[in-house]
């Protein structure tokens, strides 16, 4: 009687396992859909619908318009540098005031 016990609740827990891993994660009904979610695979798809649009434009050698080198690496420049903490240094006076 306890191995027919054990073994219907490990064929239970088992049933309930493989039930619960199942389902893609896109199906879960807990999880709040990202906005990775929302844009997946538009990348690929805005890269196919240009190739239609343009299928010769690979054929193109001329250089693309835009910033110069000097202009971009200071854009990049200030970009890295918009993430760092400036540390201020207090002053530290070595005399007293002298109060009355």
């Amino acid at each position: 009687m306890l191995k027919r016990t054990i073994a219907i609740t490990a064929v239970c827990a088992l049933l309930a396992l493989f039930a619960g891993c199942s389902g893609p994660a896109g199906n879960n009904p807990f999880r709040e859909e990202t906005l990775l979610d929302k844009n997946w695979g538009r990348s690929v798809e805005t890269a196919k619908y240009n190739q239609i649009i343009d299928p010769e434009a690979g054929k193109n050698l001329a250089p693309v318009e835009g910033l110069d080198g000097k202009a971009a690496g200071f854009a990049m420049d200030k970009y890295e540098n918009s993430f760092r903490k400036e540390t201020k240094q207090e002053s530290m006076s070595t005399t007293k005031a002298i109060t009355q």
